[in-house]
């Protein structure tokens, strides 16, 4: 009898929304329920901060790893190593103008070296479930290398297509990146999305500061049925009055 291998499903994709601005703890999606959220970064830089009620937690980076995971996440590199060694922040503005934890937020990070791609898995999804993902790259020292910045911009691609974010939108000291908002609905209980630097820089590095992934209530479909059933209901209503008259 000959065995029939079953090809394995798809991911459902992620649809990106617009690369926006930095600006201040607004920014902070809270939208549906926390499901994790993450600081990147070194030993000492990896804190928990908490930013417009977002508790992130500490993801610690073990430097020239090929992969790493904390909880439900794993960053991975494709040619290269994992590094946290630098301190992304500034005492200039506007950076200088976000509040403490916003600032700690963005002023750590993993990247991955070597012009690799970074790769970032998310796991413990429910099948069904619809999700908005979070994340930011943001470099607002400007850090030099012998050729130039380190970082310039960040293409997150998935299969559902890319987006495109600036670590540095001024391209001064002080200046701020970005961040963007995804949505997907899980048919598996992972997702994962690729990071990859670009830009005019001699050297670009993926960079990601934070992310955080959060869950968001689909009504049932006989909640929708009702909610028809109510707009039937008051559009005939509306129709005798008329008629009335």
């Amino acid at each position: 009898m000959q065995t029939v291998h079953a090809e394995p499903i798809p991911l459902a994709g992620i649809t990106w929304g617009s690369a926006t601005n930095i600006a201040n703890d607004g920014d902070v999606d809270t939208t549906g329920t926390l499901v994790y959220a993450y600081n990147f970064g070194s030993g000492s830089s990896a804190t928990t901060q908490t930013v417009n009620g977002v508790t992130f937690s500490p993801f610690v980076i073990q430097d020239f790893a090929n992969s790493q995971t904390t909880g439900n996440v794993t960053v991975s590199e494709s040619d290269g190593y994992l590094v946290s060694d630098l301190n992304v922040g500034s005492v200039s503005s506007p950076f200088s103008g976000l509040t403490a934890s916003y600032r700690s937020l963005l002023s750590s990070e993993v990247y991955s070296s070597n012009f690799a791609t970074m790769r970032v898995d998310l796991g413990g999804l429910t099948p069904g479930d619809s999700y908005r993902l979070q994340w930011w790259t943001n470099d607002s020292a400007m850090t030099n290398s012998p050729g130039g910045n380190f970082f310039d911009s960040v293409i997150g691609g998935g299969s559902a297509g890319s987006v495109t974010l600036a670590t540095n939108t001024s391209r001064a000291v002080g200046g701020l990146g970005q961040y963007v908002i995804g949505t997907f609905t899980a048919n598996a209980v992972t997702e994962n999305f690729t990071l990859v630097g670009t830009g005019t820089s001699t050297y670009n590095f993926p960079l990601l500061n934070a992310l955080q992934l959060r869950t968001v209530a689909v009504p049932e479909p006989s909640t929708y049925a009702m909610a028809l059933a109510g707009l039937a209901c008051g559009g005939f209503s509306m129709w005798r009055r008329r008629k009335r008259a």
